[in-house]
């Protein structure tokens, strides 16, 4: 299939069988002469340069690149084609199983001696990926392969998404240890193996994802924030607890800190439900001075406004705030904090929240200003009802 063939076949896939007269608009015109020049510039990295052009690409234009590339650009013309499949705002052949088309021009390519570079391969391989097809990905890499090309970390790594989001663990596996076997620029990363992990956890089987983990290690890869939090939030959503106890002493310090990791840990286990457990390791972690993150600070405090105890939600708030914390608390909780020290008359604490939010300028949320404007005008103090009044969000 020659490329005027191919542009042949786009134009009829687009237009009704009756149309026997295709005419290219002005416009169309004008930017496939954008990408044809481009294309016949023949650069390394066409694809991210095509990227950058302000052109329309519509059925059309598409057509009369790939007449153009017809003569002595073929190759390039190619590149152009998976491109323009593999972009958002026109998805050629790369949804709906019409990759099959790409499929059959990247072989028959082949019979008029022209043969796809390592980027097109990527290409391909990575629309592939994103069609869900993961066998013809897989037999494509190994193609690649059997045309001398060396697949690099990029190439590993797509595959290796796409094998944890619809093949197996276990293909996955195998993946990541051809990579550990062929070194150098192959060599897995912490988000490759942190990819493998996720897809081990999504399964409920977490317990094995911690294997992967000591595996990264023994291969000189240290674990990073989101592969301890993805092994914390796996290994509580499963009930157990104490491992997850036990990954955080084993992590914590080496590329993680202790806040990241009982951070997690505290907002895992109020989702839970298991906020007394959730409360001990938060006050363990003010106790040593170990800084909780805005989430973990943030759902406590919610979760204990939830349950009524307001005013422990108000003693945790006014500790962090002493250990100079505070500032990653979301805004919205000041509001909740403040109505339900109001709701249960705690008019000191609720006018000391109140001062603190006028001298931080953190705006009232408006569905809580009528409950709490009225509380505390019943107390007295009118010049800090008019300050709040003028920081409604």
């Amino acid at each position: 299939m020659s490329i005027a063939s191919l542009s042949r076949l786009i134009s009829l896939a687009n237009y009704p069988k009756q149309t026997k007269v295709f005419t290219f608009r002005f416009s169309s015109a004008c930017s496939a002469e954008k990408f044809f020049t481009i294309l016949e510039k023949k650069q390394s990295n066409v694809e991210k340069t095509l990227a950058s052009v302000d052109a329309k690409l519509d059925p059309n234009c598409v057509c009369e690149v790939l007449k153009r590339c017809s003569f002595g650009v073929s190759q390039m013309g190619l590149r152009f084609f998976i491109w323009a499949g593999l972009q958002s705002n026109y998805r050629l052949f790369c949804e709906k199983g019409d990759m099959d088309m790409a499929d059959k021009l990247l072989k028959e390519f082949g019979l008029i001696d022209l043969y796809p570079d390592m980027i097109t391969y990527f290409v391909m391989i990575k629309g592939f990926c994103n069609a869900g097809r993961l066998e013809d990905a897989c037999e494509l890499f190994q193609t690649m392969r059997g045309q001398g090309f060396s697949p690099s970390s990029v190439v590993y790594s797509v595959l290796l998404e796409c094998l944890c989001k619809h093949g197996s663990t276990e293909k996955a596996m195998e993946a990541l240890g051809e990579m550990e076997k062929v070194g150098g620029s192959c060599s897995p990363n912490v988000i490759t193996y942190t990819s493998v992990i996720k897809s081990f956890c999504e399964k409920g089987r977490t317990m094995e994802a911690l294997r992967i983990l000591d595996r990264m290690g023994a291969y000189g890869c240290v674990p990073n924030r989101v592969t301890v939090i993805t092994l914390i939030e796996g290994l509580c959503a499963e009930g157990n607890v104490e491992e997850a106890h036990k990954l955080i002493d084993k992590v914590a310090g080496n590329g993680v800190s202790d806040g990241e990791c009982y951070s997690s840990l505290v907002v895992s286990l109020i989702r839970m439900r298991r906020l007394d457990e959730a409360e001990k390791v938060f006050r363990k972690m003010l106790e040593s001075g170990t800084k909780p993150d805005g989430i973990a600070s943030s759902v406590m405090i919610r979760e204990m406004c939830r349950k009524g105890r307001v005013l422990d939600g108000f003693r945790i708030y006014d500790e962090i705030e002493r250990m100079q914390f505070i500032s990653s608390i979301d805004s919205d909780i000041y509001s909740i904090l403040l109505v339900g020290l109001c709701q249960q008359s705690h008019s000191v604490e609720a006018a000391r929240l109140a001062r603190s939010m006028l001298k931080k300028k953190i705006r009232m949320e408006a569905p809580y200003v009528e409950k709490i404007v009225e509380h505390l005008k019943n107390s007295g103090d009118k010049d800090l009802v008019t300050q709040l009044s003028r920081i409604v969000r």
